[in-house]
């Protein structure tokens, strides 16, 4: 897009003004979906780490406070 001197500037129409409002809003939606995709990566990314004991140990502080395990209880 070339920015120019504010003499040079064409009077902003409503088609004009409609064809530049859905470009930008094109470019926004994409970066939108770009977030959407990475934050819904590091979601399920967590989420299958957490699944480990070893790993969910050092990811989280509240797990020691849980309690008695339920498989435990099976067992007895």
């Amino acid at each position: 897009m070339k920015i120019r001197r504010s003499g040079q500037q064409r009077p902003l129409t409503y088609e004009r003004y409609e064809l530049l409002f859905v470009e930008f809003s094109e470019r926004v939606e994409k970066i939108l979906l770009r977030c959407l995709y990475v934050l819904l990566a590091g979601l399920l990314i967590s989420q299958l780490l957490l699944q480990f004991p070893a790993v969910r140990k050092e990811m989280t502080r509240v797990d020691p406070l849980e309690g008695v395990p339920y498989v435990w209880h099976e067992e007895k």
